[in-house]
């Protein structure tokens, strides 16, 4: 009997130490269910709360985002998307403790500093919006989204100068997003009028204001006015080689080809061997039928451009007018190949035609036409869409164009203006 007794009393210990493990073990499992469970329950609300955004139920979104910070007060995400939902309903001071407590848990929570930069910008806390936005774009410098509301506090802070680098920036990496373009365009032009006032107030009769009259005249295609502005800058700065460059231009466009020449001549005495300046005045000679004047001109151009460019083309034309077929006919190729659906092709492919047939090469000429002619209908199909596209936009009835002919007129008539 005390034998067993002692085999009893010696057993408890060991029958303790199982019944404590199974114990153990039994609370183990249910601590850790309770956190399975907690943590779908956060998974849940994070589903549901994402919904209710998506659907524009800000508010309903809100309850969903506020249970996970209590189930998961460490959770960076909870309390962002909290701040999210906050800041659009408008409850700006709310959202920007949200956000602010989403970077104190993860200082590198995505977005998290953007959107805290729009909240503060929206309650006009410009210095603090910029902070927050810098902020974001040193932990991710392609957010174009940030750059493009760092752009817009530079504006709102009247800082234009210094929105245009954020929202070039923001243009490059979305060059498609209209709200971008919208903002970058306001930028860069209250930098110009800017710059313009600040000329004007220097010297309000500079040569550099004609010059700014006549740009303003010519994007309006107000060319006679365009021109009188250019001279008008040439009488006070006759030493500014771009002047008469843009006075050729303008006079080009009006048909004042002599005068046109006149100008290109003096471009090139003042910036002698400039291929822009050969070209300018070799092509106007040659649109004059001064091919003899021309030529030597776009030789030289040609040979400093180095590839095919719109040079080639006028050099091809000069040659064939002074009977130089086998020349023209490697320039002008050239110059098609160097842009084929462009309208230089368009005009070399014709006028490849045309000396394929003073060549006797029946077969190039017709190859030439057909390929001419393919393009002229590509471009009136063109017109044609785009002429669709005006009506969508617009009540007013307008002419739909002709379809084009089976024998075009020259195209000669009007080249290409390009510059190489």
């Amino acid at each position: 009997m005390e034998q067993i007794s002692t085999r009893i009393r010696c057993a408890t210990p060991t029958v303790a130490v199982l019944l404590l493990s199974l114990l153990g073990a039994f609370t183990g499992t249910h601590a850790q269910a309770q956190v399975q469970t907690r943590e779908n329950r956060v998974e849940t609300n994070l589903r549901l709360g994402a919904e209710a955004m998506r659907s524009g139920k800000a508010e309903e979104a809100e309850k969903y985002f506020r249970e996970v910070i209590q189930l998961a007060p460490q959770l960076a995400e909870g309390y962002l998307d909290l701040g999210l939902a906050q800041l659009k309903q408008g409850k700006l001071e709310d959202a920007v403790a949200s956000l602010q407590t989403a970077l104190q848990h993860n200082a590198k929570a995505p977005g998290a500093s953007m959107f805290l930069g729009i909240a503060y910008f929206q309650m006009n806390h410009l210095d603090q919006a910029r902070a927050a936005l810098q902020q974001e774009m040193d932990l991710n410098p392609q957010n174009s989204e940030a750059l493009m509301w760092l752009g817009i506090t530079e504006l709102a802070a009247g800082n234009p100068e210094k929105a245009v680098g954020p929202l070039d920036k923001a243009a490059e990496l979305s060059p498609k997003d209209i709200n971008i373009l919208d903002y970058r365009g306001r930028a860069h032009l209250l930098v110009s009028k800017d710059s313009y006032a600040r000329m004007y107030a220097l010297d309000p009769n500079s040569w550099r204001m004609h010059r700014l009259s006549a740009q303003i005249y010519a994007e309006s295609n107000q060319h006679k006015e365009a021109i009188r502005e250019y001279q008008a800058a040439i009488k006070l700065a006759p030493k500014q080689a771009d002047l008469y460059e843009e006075l050729g231009d303008e006079c080009r466009k009006d048909g004042a080809l002599d005068v046109a020449a006149t100008a290109y001549k003096n471009e090139l005495e003042l910036t002698p061997h400039n291929g822009v300046a050969l070209y300018d005045l070799g092509s106007v000679l040659v649109d004059q039928g001064k091919a003899q004047d021309g030529v030597p001109l776009l030789k030289e151009a040609v040979q400093i451009f180095a590839k095919p460019t719109v040079a080639d083309y006028y050099l091809g034309r000069g040659l064939a007018d002074l009977g130089l077929y086998g020349e023209a006919v490697d320039h002008l190729e050239k110059a098609a190949a160097a842009g084929p659906e462009s309208e230089m092709a368009l005009h070399s492919y014709y006028k490849l035609s045309q000396v394929y047939r003073k060549m006797h090469r029946p077969v190039d000429a017709r190859n030439a036409l057909a390929r001419f002619q393919e393009l002229q209908a590509q471009r009136s199909k063109q017109g044609a869409q785009q002429l669709a596209d005006w009506k969508k936009m617009n009540t007013a009835t307008l002419e739909t164009p002709a379809s084009p002919s089976d024998s075009p007129s020259p195209p000669d008539k009007a080249p290409p203006r390009d510059k190489p």
